[in-house]
């Protein structure tokens, strides 16, 4: 093969991922505006964690599950990653881990075992999800505005 054969074929799979990229956003914003029409009242809970960090320490807080609910979803505010959560009571499934550089090895992963909690949920309202390390539990509050 020749250079310029290379060069087309990379080229043509960059436009490609940039389509493709361009259509997962247009579905997930459908499906979004389809979730607020149908749940006008459904706040927000924003994750609270540390998924990037230049020297490798990071702790990442997922949402297993939300009522059961294996996808929930997804809500995108600015760069902190969130989720709906109806008005009312619900059972969240969330599991913490921490990652850190290691000496004998590469890095150290920690997984804490997944825990449900019960949060009440007022409609309209934005709350930040967070994990206290040295208790050993998850907090659950309200952001003012």
């Amino acid at each position: 093969m020749d250079m310029s054969q290379y060069i087309l074929i990379v080229g043509g799979l960059i436009v490609l991922s940039f389509l493709y990229q361009g259509y997962a956003m247009y579905v997930h914003s459908k499906s979004k505006q389809k979730f607020e029409s149908e749940n006008p009242d459904a706040s927000v809970m924003v994750i609270k964690d540390c998924q990037f960090h230049p020297l490798g320490f990071t702790n990442t807080l997922n949402c297993l599950t939300i009522n059961d609910e294996a996808r929930p979803q997804i809500s995108v505010d600015y760069i902190k990653r969130g989720y709906y959560l109806t008005p009312g009571k619900n059972i969240l499934e969330l599991q913490y881990e921490t990652q850190r550089p290691g000496i004998l090895h590469k890095w150290v992963r920690t997984t804490y075992d997944p825990q449900k909690i019960e949060v009440n949920v007022e409609p309209n309202k934005k709350y930040q999800i967070s994990y206290n390390k040295k208790e050993e539990r998850f907090l659950f509050e309200e952001l003012s505005k």
